[in-house]
Parts: structure tokens; C-alpha cells; sequence
């Protein structure tokens, strides 16, 4: 595994230039925008073939956000040799391209390296360039990181193409059971590999702040007359590193959605005894278990602030299931959502400036964000069975799994804006992703 994480640490020197001087022309914040024309030149001497799997990744990268429209090379009117060449401005103009990436790309004893200069084709000028290099078989991460050099240059948002996501794979078997397995895959689908064997049901994978462990809900079940009976249930953590499952704690009662706390240091979760449904913090050091919440309502759900100084969760403390915010130490509980519908399964955006959540009723599932002081509810998707969602790296972007009428599970996204909404390819039936913060050391 050490070598797999070295592997992973794909760019081996790098060096990323931005220039005051152009403005950037996309505010992701909004609605409905008109992509962006960029057109990829791509400089390839040593003829290797590499050139046309760059591209494939990079236009697949920026096209997927729907923000960028690559222009096809057979429109080129020029074709530039290097990085050193000038383009002529208007031949690019001719071609309607706002923005020109001059790429270039070399392999020599088993590495390549890649570099190229981006152009505001309406200002004529340069405003970033990009240098880096990796081993020949991460040539896909270092495609990324120019998809991601390009996209921050122009959002002015940092890039998430490197990214990984953690999810629970399904595979359907007899009599309506189904087999749930962990599995890690790159944020476009590739790279797949399982992490468990599928011999006891696991659900809400959860990433640690560094990336190398993640923890995970798992319990043994049996069916009696045709119903599934809980016989046990645990929290386990996973290290990344050393492939190793680790025992946190195992409860009397149903532990539910534990989720690391900011610094790593503790499992925040919810613990369901006798009808009702209260959180506790698990210091991973110690193993003491700290009780925040009390009564007989179901609290359930819990997520921290980035900072964190708050904890956002789900209860049903006011007749109804609704989201509420606490300190971290449980107290100052005060209702955040006040939908007709039911909330549950929030979670904060890195930037926090967003919490995203699950809202449902009579009229369906809705993936939905809210402000943390309660302004600005509206949701993104809607679905026979949406829910579960979890933010990109820079808060921009959510997954979530979409249960269809035809009881198929997949992962899909969205941006903020509500808008782009897609599925992400997975080999099977997926549920629970969760996204990476860092790609270098999964």
C-alpha cells in the first residue's frame, strides 16, 4: 500500500503561474451561463499516442461542468509547435475561442511531462502557465492537474478533477438481498478497486480530514419472515495505508453516519437505544465517548462546521424531522429549517458557507442547500429516492445517490447553481459517496 500512495503522489516537480491582468469570466455562483470556448492545442513530438488521451481527460474534466465548450481541432485555423510559439490572435478570434491552452508534452525514461500556457484570446495575453511532471502510468492524474490549472485560472475556484470518491458499491443477489461493498475509484469513474468483500453490510463511508483512513458503519443481519433483523452493529475505520479494518466501538443499540471531526481527532455519530436517537463524540485516542444530546426525540445525523465550532443534525426534538445547529459541546440548540417536508442527512460545505441536505415528502426527494443561518433553502435535484449528498473539495459541487423506479442505484452531481445535474459512472449499483478533500493519499 505504501507504494500504491507513492504512486499516487503523481507530480513530481510542478510549477503553476496566474497574471493579474485578465479578469475571470465565470461566477459559478449563479444560473444558467454560457460555456466557455477554450481551445486545447496540444504539442506532442515524441508521437507516442499520449496526446489524444490528455485531451479525452481534460475536455471530459472541464466539459463535464458544463462551464466549457471545447473547440474541435479540425476548426483550427493554426496549429502551434511548442510551448515558445506565439499564437495568432486572430486566427483564434476567427474560431470564436475565448480562452487558448498551448499545450505541450514530452516522455523520456518513463516520465512525462507536461506544459502549456493559457491565452485570453480577447486580450491578447498570456494569464497562466502550467509545468509539472509524473511517472508515465499517472499520466490520467497529471491530465487532471492541467484540467484543474485551467479551471481555476478561469472560475477562479480551485480545481477537483484529482479527486477520488469513497461509496458503497451494490450488487443484487437472491431472495432480494444484495451484496454492499466499500470501493475507491478517481472522481471520473476510473481507477476502480474494492475495499471489502462484501460478507456484512456497510454504509455512510466517511474520509478523514487527512485523507488516509476513512470510518464506516457495518452490521451483521439475518431475515426473518422476509424482514431483515439487525443482529450487530459497529463503527470501523479503515486505513488506506496499511489496508487494515480497525473495531472503534460496538454498541448496544443501532449506531448511526459517524463522521470525523474537523481536526480528525474524534467520530461524532448518533447512537439509537430505546426508541430514541442521541449523538456522542468517540475520541479515537482515548475511545471516551461523550454523550451531547438528550431526551427521547431522534437526533441523528450529525456533521461539524469546518471550523469546528458547530454541529449541524436532523431531529424530530419539534414534532417534526427538521435540521437544528449546536455548539460543539451540545449546547445552544437552535432550529435551522422550517420546510413543510422532512429533513435529514445534512452536511457542511468545506467552505461553509452552505449545508446541503435531504428533504422529502409526499411529493418526492430533493437534494437541497440552506444558509447556516437559515436564509437562502432552495433545492438543486429531485428524484424518485435522492439523498446522501456530499460536497466537492472547494464547495462548489455535490453528489448524491438517485434511487430509480426501477430500484437501480447510481451517484449523481450537481453544481450549486442546481444546474448539470449528471450520473457518475460507476461498475455497479452505487450508494453513500463521499468525496475526497485530497487525492495524494488515497
Amino acid at each position: 500500500m505504501v507504494n500504491f500512495i507513492k504512486k499516487s503522489i503523481l507530480v513530481l516537480a510542478a510549477t503553476f503561474g496566474f497574471f493579474c491582468n485578465a479578469s475571470v469570466v465565470i461566477n459559478i455562483n449563479e444560473g444558467v451561463m454560457k460555456p466557455v470556448s477554450i481551445a486545447l492545442n496540444f504539442f506532442d513530438p515524441s508521437n507516442n499516442n499520449l496526446k489524444a488521451d490528455f485531451l479525452d481527460v481534460i475536455t471530459a474534466d472541464l466539459e463535464n461542468t458544463f462551464l466549457f465548450r471545447k473547440i474541435p481541432e479540425r476548426a483550427f485555423m493554426q496549429m502551434l509547435h511548442g510551448i515558445d510559439q506565439k499564437p495568432t490572435f486572430s486566427l483564434w478570434k476567427t474560431i470564436n475561442a475565448q480562452y487558448l491552452m498551448n499545450a505541450e508534452l514530452k516522455i523520456e525514461d518513463g516520465k512525462v511531462s507536461a506544459s502549456f500556457v493559457l491565452y485570453d484570446v480577447l486580450s491578447e495575453t498570456a494569464v497562466g502557465t502550467f509545468r509539472a511532471a509524473a511517472d508515465e502510468a499517472n499520466w490520467r492524474q497529471l491530465a487532471h492537474a492541467m484540467a484543474n490549472a485551467v479551471y481555476e485560472r478561469i472560475t477562479g475556484e480551485a480545481g477537483y478533477f484529482d479527486t477520488k470518491i469513497l461509496y458503497v458499491a451494490l450488487q443484487k443477489q437472491s431472495r432480494g438481498r444484495k451484496t454492499y461493498r466499500l470501493a475507491l475509484m478517481d472522481q471520473d469513474g476510473y481507477n476502480h478497486r474494492f475495499l471489502s468483500n462484501g460478507s456484512t453490510i456497510v454504509l455512510t463511508p466517511r474520509l478523514s480530514p487527512t485523507g488516509r483512513e476513512f470510518s464506516f458503519f457495518s452490521y451483521r443481519d439475518k431475515i426473518v419472515n422476509g424482514r431483515r433483523i439487525p443482529l450487530s452493529a459497529s463503527v470501523y475505520r479503515y486505513d488506506l495505508e496499511e489496508q487494515k479494518t480497525e473495531l472503534l466501538a460496538n454498541f448496544e443499540g443501532m449506531t448511526y453516519a459517524p463522521r470525523y471531526s474537523p481536526d480528525g481527532n474524534s467520530l461524532i455519530f448518533s447512537l439509537s437505544r430505546r426508541g430514541s436517537s442521541s449523538i456522542y463524540t468517540l475520541d479515537l485516542a482515548t475511545k471516551k465517548i461523550t454523550r451531547l444530546t438528550k431526551g427521547n426525540c431522534i437526533d441523528t445525523s450529525p456533521c461539524y462546521s469546518p471550523d469546528g465550532r458547530h454541529i449541524v443534525f436532523n431531529s424530530d426534538r419539534g414534532g417534526a424531522q427538521q435540521l437544528y445547529i449546536m455548539d460543539a459541546d451540545g449546547s445552544n440548540i437552535r432550529r435551522l429549517s422550517f420546510g413543510k417536508k422532512k429533513y435529514a442527512t445534512p452536511v457542511w460545505s468545506p467552505r461553509g458557507d452552505w449545508i446541503a441536505f435531504t428533504k422529502f415528502g409526499r411529493d418526492g426527494f430533493f437534494i437541497g442547500v440552506i444558509r447556516p443561518d437559515g436564509s437562502g433553502e432552495r433545492m438543486l435535484a429531485s428524484g424518485h429516492l435522492v439523498e446522501g449528498p456530499t460536497w466537492s473539495p472547494n464547495g462548489r459541487v455535490i453528489m448524491f445517490s438517485h434511487r430509480d423506479y426501477a430500484n437501480n442505484d447510481r451517484i449523481y452531481s450537481v453544481d450549486i447553481t442546481g444546474y448539470n445535474k449528471h450520473p457518475v459512472s460507476t461498475p455497479q449499483n452505487a450508494i453513500d459517496p463521499e468525496w475526497s478533500a485530497k487525492s495524494t493519499l488515497l
